[in-house]
């Protein structure tokens, strides 16, 4: 459901008018932040974005159109769009699977679809967790020790006895995996709230 303010609220904001940008930022905050944070994991760099695009919106003030919700939402998704672009510059150390997964993060930002819809995270739990279970044997302790244990291939490989390769093809297969049981891009938005452990 959208968050809708008045008219009226927007034209008080481009007036300068503190009391009306108070009623947009207490309307609109929670539901951004939540928005936010379906795109970049991390409540509190959820938060930073939407604090940092009211800060924007009361510079600009004078120039806000109304209806707003739809701004509103695609300068939020735009806003994430360049958080993981910058966690991509500053993450040295990523190894290829979590490169493809800020890839794909990055991917399912510029989309059209909508992360508070797609995302219902305790069902989407018990499914991520039930294609897991379904893998091969092998296959799924792999992952396991990759996903939940947050082990390197390395790591991995040592633990299990297997080649650094083929900890590598069990991951990726793993992840293939997950993708068509769940589709993209629900399967991969999982994957990292469970990496992230939230």
């Amino acid at each position: 459901m959208k968050t809708i303010v008045s008219e009226e609220t927007i034209n008080g904001i481009n007036a300068g008018e503190e009391k009306a940008f108070a009623v947009l930022y207490d309307c609109y905050f929670s539901y951004l932040c939540a928005y936010a944070t379906t795109y970049v994991f991390d409540e509190e760099d959820a938060k930073d974005v939407v604090n940092e695009l009211f800060a924007s919106l009361w510079n600009q003030r004078g120039h806000l159109g109304w209806p707003i919700h739809n701004y509103l939402v695609r300068s939020v998704q735009n806003r994430c769009l360049n958080y993981l672009r910058a966690l991509r510059i500053r993450e040295q150390a990523l190894d290829e699977y979590q490169e493809e997964l800020l890839h794909f993060r990055e991917e399912f930002c510029k989309s059209d679809d909508d992360p508070l819809q797609l995302l219902e995270v305790e069902e989407l739990r018990q499914q991520v967790d039930m294609a897991v279970q379904s893998l091969p044997e092998k296959c799924r302790r792999v992952f396991e020790l990759y996903l939940w244990h947050d082990l390197s291939p390395k790591e991995i490989a040592q633990e299990l006895s297997l080649s650094v390769n083929t900890v590598r093809v069990h991951i990726m297969n793993a992840m293939n995996h997950i993708r068509q049981r769940l589709g993209y891009p629900a399967g991969i938005l999982l994957l990292f709230l469970l990496k992230e452990g939230l």
